[in-house]
């Protein structure tokens, strides 16, 4: 059954020198949109570095044409996808957006102090089809939950629109005041590859909460918590959804070796971690159930480990403790 059609976003775009009441909304609502942030030259210069590398790689034609424009076919094999991604974080363009001196100061207005940027930096690709629900990939969810290992007390989420989305395109959509409702629990686990985000079984029920979203526009940006759910909208368009998300967090607080990471090398240790827990040598080791391998996979994350030896300790670790309890 599709979900409801979402509320419009509060814009705070008129009010981005008022400290106190940015604060105070993103206190209530856990978001905060800016119908314009920074120039939109900015974004369309990574758009432009993004459609020349898709055009190299195969991605999209080599039509010339302004708009990532899709000719419908097979969506690109992890390694076609991986071979993109790790050229797009190597953006000079993609890079100075992220570290913007316009979204460091609304977020050190927030914090009260400096900030650092992650380097797992995110772009999102999201190919058209007309007949989804919902946006390929992950589903809605909170980013501290713990099984996407971050480990960090507090952190935003800056998402930004590298292009004009408007809600045939779809876009970001949030949960306001969701990050006041503590963790929720979600289902399944990250999609680490292609072929997992093709079917994703990870989330939240969408359904419980009520959305907001807008029409985003190059130079906009959504700046949100770690605790607000949030989800993409499907793309019923002819053209590839283009928009990317940084992270952000105050200083003098730590996080786990994710942030520390760029976003390719940090999914390609996901994907080990995923081969070993989806292996048949686990499997017949320890006959360990769903629920465990979950807790495993967590653990897994937390000390970047990839060794099925260590699988294997903590599968054992967990089911003694289960049988003690």
């Amino acid at each position: 059954m599709p979900l409801s059609v979402p509320a419009a976003m509060l814009d705070s775009a008129s009010e981005i020198q008022n400290t106190a009441l940015l604060r105070q909304r993103m206190q209530a609502e856990g978001y905060l949109y800016f119908s314009r942030l920074f120039e939109p030259a900015r974004a369309e210069e990574v758009k432009r570095d993004v459609i020349a590398i898709l055009r190299q790689h195969c991605i999209i034609e080599d039509d010339g044409a302004p708009d990532p424009l899709w000719s419908d076919g097979p969506q690109p094999t992890e390694a076609e996808y991986m071979a993109v991604y790790d050229r797009i974080v190597e953006l000079g363009s993609f890079n100075q957006l992220a570290n913007a001196p316009e979204i460091r100061a609304v977020l050190e207005a927030l914090c009260g102090e400096p900030i650092k940027v992650w380097e797992q930096r995110l772009i999102r690709l999201v190919y058209p089809d007309s007949t989804a629900v919902a946006a390929q990939g992950i589903g809605a969810h909170q980013d501290g939950d713990p099984k996407l290992g971050y480990r960090a007390q507090r952190f935003y989420t800056c998402w930004l629109a590298l292009m004009h989305i408007d809600s045939t395109i779809g876009g970001l959509a949030l949960a306001p005041g969701s990050h006041r409702m503590g963790l929720l629990e979600s289902t399944g686990n990250v999609a680490s590859s292609a072929r997992g985000a093709s079917a994703p079984d990870y989330g939240l029920d969408a359904d419980q909460l009520a959305w907001v979203t807008a029409n985003y526009a190059p130079g906009s940006a959504v700046i949100f918590t770690s605790q607000t759910a949030h989800r993409g909208l499907p793309n019923h368009s002819e053209r590839l959804r283009l928009s990317c998300d940084f992270r952000y967090q105050p200083a003098s607080e730590t996080a786990s070796w994710i942030a520390r990471t760029p976003g390719p090398e940090a999914r390609r240790t996901c994907q080990q971690i995923d081969e070993i827990l989806a292996g048949r040598a686990l499997y017949v080791k320890t006959r360990a159930t769903p629920q465990i391998i979950a807790a495993v996979r967590r653990r897994m994350l937390e000390e970047r480990t990839t060794s099925l030896a260590r699988a294997q300790e903590l599968v054992l670790e967990i089911q003694i403790k289960d049988r003690a309890s």
